[in-house]
């Protein structure tokens, strides 16, 4: 291995490390990223330098980039949390002092059922859809808004853990078991892995439960396998009418050596072709980004929706071949190098600041930081694996549909004159909260 390769697994294997001497930190955005990094991204890295194919593009230059853009991880993060001291209010008191807790709990509702419809058309829709057929067009508007579901599920569990209310766990449950066919059938990755850190963080975050070296060490093999094998484990389900569980078995016992490097391959002939042309795209993929998800073409029309967007030059780069394979995302990596060159770090700087903010408010009892941080971290790691466009086009869903109930649910009256209805059907646990 290269130098560059061998101090990027190095430091790698630290970050990843932490989670199972501490399991507690498993969910901090530095520590997650390690594993992910180290569980789908390296291998690819590994094998490319085991076979030679991609030499011309000097895959060197994409190890030296991803060791900066991993440090500048670890310092915003780090950076956040100094900024926001933790401290160790997380009481129902304080959250009734704060929030109407049975606004929250309808907005919770109202969530849930607008995200639920939103999933019900959209498999209505691609129930009449063609094998291959590209989702576009209101199909993909209705997965957008079938977002909303696990942001209303989500809110309910948190509910639930601070008030024990029964109703906050029904719709929480329904809000999650919608989503398990495409857990169990469909093998959808970022979907299994939010349903799992939504029920761990917050029983972190409320209970101060962490998980065990015991479950953590045979959860992250299992990740590990399924991230990398998504695809065919996918096709696994279809063919042989499996289940997730079967098709992961199946799975494990084949030879990864020789699968490819699609992701990471595509990211080191993406960041090769800019360096050599020099030419950077700055803000254009964080615009055509926000487009892509807020104006749909089937209501504005494709041509309008088309003349909104910044057209990429690429004459230069399309002199050269690159590496591509169909359907593979280029990495993070790669879409923030094209953007602005080495300085493109400082887009993961920013990202792990506002994550490490979140993660000390989350840990100081504000229920908005813990709801944020559980729904963000999967996309976060989608920096890595996908692009850095993701984490920035998502926001403003978040803010106007999550950040809209808490705005709805907020105590307009001074603190300490109105507790909520919730909060007193339940004032022992909040007395035992103390």
């Amino acid at each position: 291995m290269s130098i560059e390769l061998t101090s990027l697994t190095a430091m790698v294997a630290l970050l990843a490390i932490v989670a199972v001497l501490r399991p507690a930190m498993l969910f901090e955005y530095p520590v997650a990223a390690s594993v992910l990094i180290w569980s789908f991204i390296l291998p690819q890295a590994w094998r490319i330098e085991a076979s030679g194919d991609l030499n011309d593009f000097e895959p060197t230059l994409a190890w030296g980039y991803m060791i900066l853009c991993i440090s500048c991880t670890a310092i915003g993060y780090w950076a956040g949390r100094v900024r926001t001291p933790t401290t160790s209010h997380n009481s129902l008191e304080q959250l009734s002092q704060r929030y109407d807790l049975n606004k929250l709990f309808y907005g919770a509702v109202a969530l849930t059922i607008v995200g639920g419809s939103g999933v019900f058309l959209m498999y209505r829709m691609a129930a009449t859809l063609k094998v291959g057929e590209a989702w576009t067009g209101p199909i993909a508007f209705y997965a957008f808004v079938a977002q909303l579901l696990i942001y209303g599920a989500s809110l309910a569990w948190l509910l639930y853990l601070y008030t024990g209310d029964k109703k906050a766990l029904i719709v929480s449950i329904l809000g999650f078991c919608v989503n398990l066919p495409a857990v169990l059938f469909a093998a959808r990755r970022e979907l299994t892995f939010i349903i799992v850190v939504v029920f761990l963080l917050g029983l972190f975050f409320v209970k101060k439960k962490s998980v065990s070296r015991l479950i953590l060490v045979p959860m992250v093999l299992a990740g590990g396998i399924f991230i990398n094998n998504a695809g065919t484990i996918r096709s696994f389900i279809v063919n042989n009418d499996a289940s997730l569980i079967g098709a992961i078995a199946a799975n494990a016992d084949q030879d990864t050596a020789a699968k490819e490097f699609s992701e990471v391959g595509s990211g080191v002939s993406d960041i090769a072709i800019s360096q050599w042309t020099e030419q950077y795209d700055l803000l254009t993929p964080y615009y055509n980004g926000l487009i892509n998800l807020y104006i749909p073409a089937f209501i504005v029309g494709p041509d309008f929706k088309k003349q909104l967007k910044v057209k990429r030059d690429d004459y230069e780069q399309s002199k050269y071949e690159s590496f591509s394979r169909g359907g593979a995302t280029h990495t993070g990596f790669a879409d923030s190098f094209q953007s602005l060159h080495y300085f493109g770090c400082l887009i993961f700087l920013v990202i792990a600041y506002f994550m490490g903010i979140l993660w000390s408010k989350a840990r100081s009892g504000d229920i908005k930081s813990q709801l944020y941080y559980m729904m963000l971290i999967s996309v976060c790691l989608k920096v890595f694996t996908e692009s850095t466009s993701v984490f920035f086009s998502i926001l403003p869903l978040m803010f106007l549909s999550m950040g809209g109930v808490f705005w709805y649910a907020r105590q307009r009256k001074p603190s300490g004159q109105h507790v909520s209805t919730l909060a007193e059907m339940h004032r022992p646990l909040r007395d035992a909260h103390r």
